[in-house]
């Protein structure tokens, strides 16, 4: 602000006057939509307090388009690196035993207040969140055919895409709903009502290295289990787990792991789209990395590619997965370069997933997640293993 003068200054004024106003309104909203849905007394029609909720919210989250002038400004990360002795103090204990890192615990799950729309009967979950370096609630989105459903999904979505915030445009539920299937969308930790203030969605994961990743999945494939759990108390139904991008990364370690589990937390089936068991070749070779110039912050905090590399217990499936290799689809898009291709492809081929279960289109990382509504192969393959 300092720095700006004149026009440039009154048109940032202007902007932050506008974005402070919409981010009141949504705040008001979501403490509205919370004493609607979360409480047994409230009168307040659901439909009506959820349809404003995600009225303010995309208007919040649009203004970010008024920024656009500023955006060569700041950097789109604001690194904030974890140095490597430093992980090994707070980490090194797990690296052996990483089973007992990824152990998920029971804990009480609140349930809101059911709304039906358009032919879906939605509902919300929130429970405390198992790691205490991201604290907080953990929330989830439930999503029911009305006419009832066979089975269930916990979908795990990407960095960054805030469905919650974006008035529906990016839930991954709609085209499995249509087939039957109940589907629990949780909000990754850093995401969503869980981002903390002053970062945008996932920001901390890609912020703090390495140390991000083992923080987020730490506490997002815990709560996968914890949902998984959830999912067994209210249907006698098959339980999947599955995601796309960062989601496929929590799902597979949830798999790999899950082993080790209470039976009512291990999941029947899964679902990844867009992954790879190369974390290491993510955050140093992916194009993401390099468009966020990842790799130079790792360096400057002391990462190389050999230390990285010695903490995939802790952020990749090394081991083999905890349920039938049969009962896992894989959607793979072969000109991927975020989560590269060819470690997708040499993971499926580890875990011996069979050709049938194996779906590759060649089609970018982003082009193949958003076709799923498109091509939903890889969605029915699910419902068959579901169902068979």
């Amino acid at each position: 602000m300092a720095a700006l003068e004149g026009k440039a200054r009154d048109q940032l004024v202007a902007a932050l006057t506008v974005a402070s106003s919409a981010r009141q309104c949504a705040i008001d909203a979501e403490v509205a939509w919370r004493e609607t849905l979360f409480s047994t007394s409230s009168v307040n029609d659901p439909v009506e307090a959820e349809t404003r909720r995600r009225a303010t919210s995309f208007d919040n989250m649009a203004t970010r388009s008024k920024f656009r002038a500023w955006r060569g400004r700041v950097a789109p990360v604001k690194f904030d690196m974890v140095r490597p002795a430093a992980a090994e103090a707070r980490f090194g204990p797990f690296r052996e035993r990483p089973q007992d890192y990824f152990q998920p615990s029971e804990t009480p799950v609140e349930v809101s207040r059911a709304l039906t729309q358009n032919g879906v009967t939605e509902r919300w979950l929130r429970f405390d969140c198992p790691h205490t370096a991201i604290g907080g609630s953990v929330w989830a989105h439930v999503f029911e055919p009305e006419g009832g459903y066979d089975h269930t999904v916990v979908m795990c979505h990407g960095v960054g895409m805030e469905a919650e915030l974006w008035n529906n445009g990016y839930h991954m539920a709609p085209p499995m709903v249509a087939r039957g299937l109940r589907v629990i969308e949780p909000e990754a930790p850093w995401h969503s009502r869980r981002r903390p203030l002053g970062v945008h969605g996932g920001e901390p994961f890609m912020a703090r290295g390495i140390v991000g990743a083992m923080e987020l999945f730490g506490s997002h494939v815990r709560e996968i289990g914890a949902l998984v759990g959830w999912a067994r108390e209210t249907s006698p139904g098959r339980v999947a787990v599955g995601g796309i991008s960062l989601g496929a990364l929590n799902s597979q370690l949830a798999v790999n792991h899950c082993a080790s589990w209470p039976d009512a937390m291990r999941p029947d089936a899964a679902m990844f789209v867009t992954t790879t068991d190369r974390l290491d070749e993510v955050a140093i070779d992916g194009a993401f990395a390099r468009g966020f110039s990842a790799m130079d912050a790792l360096v400057q905090a002391g990462w190389d590619r050999e230390n990285v590399q010695s903490w995939m217990p802790l952020i990749a499936p090394v081991g083999e997965p905890g349920i039938e290799p049969d009962r896992i689809v894989m959607a793979l898009g072969t000109a991927d370069t975020i989560t590269p291709y060819r470690g997708g492809r040499a993971f499926a081929q580890r875990w011996c997933i069979p050709p049938e279960n194996l779906l590759e289109s060649w089609q970018g990382h982003f082009s193949r997640a958003i076709g799923l509504a498109r091509d939903p192969a890889p969605i029915e393959r699910l419902c068959a293993i579901l169902r068979s």
